[in-house]
């Protein structure tokens, strides 16, 4: 009976080891050192999912004598990354050593398991200096738009030739590299124009209205060549390269695709655009009411789950920011060195001016707001505020060089986290029994800050 047993037991685990699952190596490691860099932490940004969802996603790196550095960390599928303007594309199980420098994305070099790819992108182009455009050995000999398309093509060839050379990359990687080198020619065509006329108007070679009618003739005369290129932008995937960014924002102009003989964009990409709109509007202009209704209904129109949940978290996130809420409370420093709570202004309309001295836009406003100051002095009713979010040291050196006008109170700006100050200047307004009325209040210079006032008095 052994003999029957032992053959049978040595079957059954060479069985149980061949079904055995790999378990597949997720982790990246990354490693090397960074130049021209004045800081103890390195940061690296989650390209992909900051650019198709919306999604911050910030890795820190503690640097070695604010140079080196030696990370890990777990990644579920391939993505494109960045440090400063380096562009980084990373797999699970990639193991590379990297040498940056802030200086120029093309003094990198990388070496180890993924190099070949980051090598690679290197020579991505910058989408804002014009893609193709930067390579001046070719548009230094542009003498007008027609001399553009078949010039450029060259600075295509160069790249596709260079991408189809790679030999240790994913097909994914040469299909994202192939359509951004499409999007690039298309954008150099585009923002490219801009700058072989704008050199020419700088020089006095031409007036301002013969560069915009030159722009609006080769805004035509590029459509048959541009058109070749657009034959694939219906996909989402592209939203994660700097340069679709760009074509998109031309893309979603219908007289564009009837020039272009496009299709409309995917229901995909308009409801990214919706969202984009949205959280835009955010952010450069502030949470408002009315703006609160949009993003109600973007949120419960939108099918996207992805972008209906960045609408509707932006909604729970500013909730406390809505007319009526009670206001967060804050501490200031005087400069008699003593600190005061905004909470001790109760019983008064609050008004603050957050500024600092670096901030034009803010020492633009301030005539007008010291203006509103004296307009309001002795009126128990009313506290203005001009708070800075300079440092305490900057914030002092200040006022002993200008004169003191008004309630000067300085606060570290990381104690605004309440308020969702991601840009100033900004303006409060606090009612009496110590709640919101708007914390994107109108300008002073607007006139509509001091109506807003008199509402609440």
């Amino acid at each position: 009976m052994k003999k029957f047993i032992y053959p049978l037991l040595i079957i059954l685990i060479t069985v149980s080891c061949k079904e055995a699952p790999v378990k597949e190596n997720k982790t990246v490691v990354l490693k090397g050192s960074i130049a021209n860099y004045d800081q103890d932490t390195l940061y690296m940004n989650n390209v992909s999912s900051k650019s198709m969802l919306f999604k911050e996603d910030i890795h820190t790196m503690t640097l070695q004598d604010k140079t080196n550095f030696e990370y890990r960390f777990e990644l579920e599928k391939p993505t494109y990354f960045s440090i400063g303007r380096t562009f980084l594309y990373l797999s699970p199980g990639d193991s590379l050593v990297a040498n940056l420098d802030t200086r120029d994305r093309t003094y990198a070099s990388f070496a180890g398991k993924g190099a070949q790819a980051n090598n690679y992108l290197r020579n991505v182009t910058y989408p804002k200096s014009g893609s193709f455009w930067y390579d001046r050995d070719i548009s230094s000999k542009v003498e007008t738009y027609k001399d553009m398309p078949e010039a450029f093509k060259v600075s295509v060839k160069k790249r596709t030739d260079e991408l189809n050379s790679l030999t240790h990359v994913s097909e994914t990687f040469k299909r994202l590299e192939t359509a951004r080198i499409k999007f690039d020619y298309v954008n150099t065509l585009g923002s490219g124009v801009f700058y072989l006329y704008f050199g020419k108007m700088r020089k006095e070679e031409m007036t301002q209205e013969e560069m915009k009618e030159k722009m609006k003739e080769a805004d035509q005369y590029f459509i048959p060549y541009r058109k070749p290129f657009l034959d694939d932008f219906n996909n989402t995937d592209y939203l994660q390269l700097e340069v679709f960014q760009s074509v998109l924002s031309a893309l979603r102009k219908e007289d564009f695709r009837t020039d272009h003989e496009l299709p409309e964009l995917n229901d995909t990409l308009q409801e990214y655009l919706t969202t984009s709109d949205l959280t835009s509007k955010i952010k450069f202009g502030g949470y408002s009411n009315e703006l609160g209704d949009e993003l109600k209904e973007g949120a419960q129109k939108i099918k996207n789950k992805n972008y209906s949940a960045v609408l509707q978290n932006i909604l729970t996130e500013y909730a406390t920011l809505t007319r009526g809420n009670p206001a967060s409370d804050l501490t200031f420093t005087k400069l008699d060195g003593n600190t005061v709570k905004l909470s001790d202004y109760k019983g008064k309309v609050i008004v603050l001016d957050l500024w600092a001295t670096w901030c034009g836009p803010c020492m633009k406003e301030k005539p007008f707001f010291e203006a509103l100051d004296k307009k309001y002095h002795g009126n128990e009713s009313v506290a203005l505020i001009s708070l800075s979010i300079d440092t305490e040291k900057v914030w002092r050196g200040y006022f002993e060089k200008n004169e003191v006008k008004g309630d000067q109170l300085q606060i570290n700006r990381s104690q605004l986290t309440d308020y969702k100050v991601s840009g100033i200047p900004r303006f409060f307004v606090i009612d009496k029994e110590f709640n919101v009325v708007d914390v994107f209040a109108p300008l002073p210079s607007s006139g509509d800050l001091e109506k807003l006032i008199n509402q609440y008095i």
